[in-house]
């Protein structure tokens, strides 16, 4: 008997990353960010799912980048569209056929089981959920290490904030501990033309700060 199993993906959703430039062509606002969903599949059902990932690619130069190669600038806007993506339904479809299965089978049991119904208990009254407290915009001269892929990391200080909004600028990719006079030197010295304007969101910096805790203040 033959059979077919191995790896599937899902384009999940395809979202613009509002003020990233493109590295290649220099267009602003023109690179958007790709969510997939990867799973394991038997017979082409899914069955196991193994995950996200994402591309990101220039609606100007068509440039397509992977994780590993993407800059500074785009990873933290494309983790927080990745975080916010929602893998489909489908590839749990096994999963749930089986808990299901088990659901029903626990059910008949229990329905023939002859037993004595136990005396009704009252439920405690739920504790009221505390609320969340909005994200805190950082204050102005901020710095912030944004880690990078084999050992690399930027540094990111912030230069103006409205209501909305936090205004930064970006170092190019840096090697070694960031020591204050590492952080003094890089913010003078290694902050490209095309680095020196971006912007985030209220509440994408709530959700890079939430999501992801190697994203650090320095100072």
């Amino acid at each position: 008997m033959l059979f077919f199993f191995g790896l599937g993906r899902t384009r999940i959703t395809t979202t613009p990353l509002t003020g990233v430039t493109c590295m290649y062509c220099g267009t602003p606002n023109s690179v958007a960010a790709t969510v997939f969903s990867r799973y394991f599949h038997f017979f082409w059902i899914p069955v196991i799912p193994l995950g996200k990932f994402s591309v990101t690619q220039c609606q100007h130069c068509k440039q397509v980048l992977e994780k590993k190669e993407m800059p500074a600038t785009y990873q933290a806007p494309v983790a927080a569209v990745q975080h916010s993506a929602r893998l489909p339904v489908t590839n749990y479809l096994v999963l749930l056929l089986m808990g299901a299965l088990v659901l029903f089978m626990l059910g008949v049991g229990l329905f023939r089981k002859d037993t004595e119904p136990a005396a009704a208990v009252a439920p405690a009254p739920a504790a009221p959920l505390a609320e969340e407290a909005p994200a805190a915009l950082p204050a102005v001269g901020a710095v912030f290490l944004m880690p990078m892929a084999a050992g690399r990391y930027s540094l990111m200080q912030v230069t103006r904030t409205t209501p909305d909004s936090a205004y930064f600028r970006i170092t190019d990719p840096l090697t070694g501990g960031p020591g204050a006079a590492k952080i003094t030197s890089a913010l003078r010295d290694s902050v490209a033309p095309a680095n020196q304007a971006m912007a985030w969101s209220r509440q994408q910096w709530q959700t890079v700060r939430q999501h992801n805790k190697e994203f650090i203040r320095l100072r």
